[in-house]
Parts: C-alpha cells; sequence; structure tokens
C-alpha cells in the first residue's frame, strides 16, 4: 500500500495594520495644531496690545479723580516679584512706570512719592488716609478704604526712604523704573493738610510685551507647519 505525503501548509503572516500608528499620527498632529492656533491668538492679542501706547511709549490708564477728606492716599502694597527666564522677572515686565497727577486744588502743591511697603506704613500710622483696596484698568477706577486719624507730624518730603518722588504746584509727573521688592505708593498735599483732590493717570512701558508677541508667534507658525506635515503623513499612511 502507497501512502502520498501530504504537502507541508506555507505559514502566513497576518497583515500588519496601519490603524495604530495612523491614529498615533492624527492624535500628535492635531494637538500641535491646536496649541498653535493658542498660540497665533496669544501672539495675535499681544501685537495689538502693543500698538496701544501713547506717544511716549507708555500704556496708559486714566485720568481718574481720587479725592479725600484725610491727608492722604496710598496703594500700601504692591508686591513686585518674578521666578523664572530675565524677561519674565517684575522689573523686566513692568519697565518703567508712570503716575501722573495734578490738584483740583488750584496752587495747592503736591506730593507723590513710592517707597518700601514696610517703611510707608510705619508713616501712616496715626494719620488718617484712605487706602487703595482695589484698581480697575479698563475703564480706569480706585476704590478706596478710609482709615481714621489725625495729621501726619512732617511732611512727606522731609522722609528719607522714598526711592522715587515728585512735589510741587501743577501737573506732576513722577517716573519709577519697577523693581522687584513690596512698595507702597502715597499721593498728599505737600504740607501734609487734609482734603486731597487730584487728577491720576498711571502708566507702564511693559516692554515684555513686544517679546510675547514676536515669541508667540513665531512658536504658532512653528507648531502649525509641523502638526500640518504630522497630518499629511497620516494621510499618506491610510492611503497606502
Amino acid at each position: 500500500m502507497t501512502t502520498t505525503p501530504i504537502a507541508p501548509v506555507p505559514a502566513t503572516t497576518p497583515p500588519r495594520s496601519r490603524n495604530g500608528p495612523r491614529a498615533l499620527l492624527v492624535s500628535l498632529g492635531t494637538l500641535l495644531i491646536l496649541t498653535g492656533v493658542v498660540l497665533l491668538a496669544i501672539g495675535g492679542t499681544a501685537a495689538w496690545a502693543n500698538q496701544q501706547r501713547d506717544d511716549d511709549g507708555y500704556f496708559r490708564a486714566g485720568p481718574e479723580r481720587v479725592s479725600t477728606e484725610t491727608s492722604a492716599v496710598s496703594v500700601p502694597l504692591l508686591e513686585l516679584s518674578g521666578a523664572g527666564p530675565d524677561d519674565l522677572y517684575a522689573g523686566d515686565f513692568l519697565g518703567d512706570v508712570r503716575i501722573q497727577l495734578e490738584s483740583r486744588n488750584t496752587g495747592v502743591p503736591l506730593f507723590v512719592g513710592i517707597g518700601p511697603a514696610a517703611e510707608v506704613a510705619k508713616y501712616l500710622v496715626g494719620f488718617g488716609h484712605d487706602e487703595v483696596s482695589d484698581i480697575a484698568v479698563d475703564p480706569f477706577e480706585v476704590v478706596t478704604t478710609t482709615r481714621p486719624g489725625g495729621r501726619p507730624a512732617a511732611a512727606p518730603a522731609t522722609q528719607s526712604f522714598w526711592v522715587a518722588s515728585d512735589t510741587g504746584t501743577g501737573a506732576r509727573t513722577l517716573g519709577w523704573n519697577a523693581t522687584e521688592g513690596d512698595w507702597a505708593v502715597v499721593i498728599m498735599n505737600a504740607d501734609g493738610s487734609p482734603a486731597v483732590d487730584v487728577d491720576v493717570s498711571v502708566g507702564g512701558k511693559l516692554p515684555a510685551i513686544r517679546g510675547i508677541a514676536v515669541g508667540a508667534l513665531i512658536g504658532s507658525a512653528l507648531l502649525l507647519t509641523i502638526g500640518t506635515a504630522v497630518m499629511i503623513s497620516a494621510l499618506g499612511l491610510s492611503r497606502r
């Protein structure tokens, strides 16, 4: 009896699925494009904001009338600090700060000063003043809280702790290059008398705005280009 050998069945390799790599590319491309769109919006907003400076290069808010029956108006604490690249430090972000004011009481000399918050707080102890509790920028509005007390024993210009100050009649301008620290701002009649009534505007150069705009727009262009290339690769893989 003769038996015919049975030929072995050749092993077959199952077709490789491209769904996994394609889905990964689609997800990556979508993430890159969405991030690029967000950066584009940030860069566009920063570029628009950078055009809103006045003739001196400041972003300006005001003027706003600030008045009190006490002897001073103060911003008790400005915390300027930063952690990260140099361009994000408080001083680099704010740049030059400008405070402009003019008394509504004709001929009354004004004083405006910026000093360390702790030293200013010691000076203000015991005499009546209004503390700024909130500031809105658009529209510019100042909200104050009154601290009762008497009249200061010494005129503000006689104090030695001010890092920047200005005093005199008429329109006054105080310029200051913002540096890291805890600061306070005080506006008074120069002789410390009560009834302060002024028009105030504030401004800052904010040099970091230009850098934010340029960086965000460049990053957006790169991410959108890479994201589009990844999506095209995913489409090509799908067709194959």
